[in-house]
């Protein structure tokens, strides 16, 4: 499956509520994503990360107290929102992991 952009829930851990609809991002490739979320996690007390939100106004804000279960939950498509097509999370270890669901 060949997917030029990925739109996807960022959840920041137990510290944060569950994502709302409103709440979809875009991401223009899974390394994208992949760099969000390792960077909310890591910079967030300081550094301002980029919400590309689909359905409100894009957002520069600064995420603290993200934990190590956040996670992205990614589709394919900003419609077909029923199943995630990836997850993106933490491993072990620190890496930042990519599972088809």
């Amino acid at each position: 499956m060949s997917v030029a952009r990925w739109y996807g829930f960022w959840h920041g851990g137990n510290g944060y509520g569950p994502p709302q609809p409103d709440d979809l991002e875009e991401f223009s490739s899974l390394a994208d994503a992949q760099h969000t979320l390792a960077d909310r996690h890591r910079y967030g007390y300081w550094q301002r990360s980029h919400f590309a939100f689909t359905r409100r106004e894009a957002a520069d804000v600064l995420t603290p107290c993200v934990g190590d279960d956040c996670e992205i939950t990614l589709y394919g498509s900003a419609d077909g929102l029923d199943y995630p097509d990836r997850r993106i999370f933490l491993g072990p270890r620190g890496g930042v992991r990519i599972e088809r669901c």
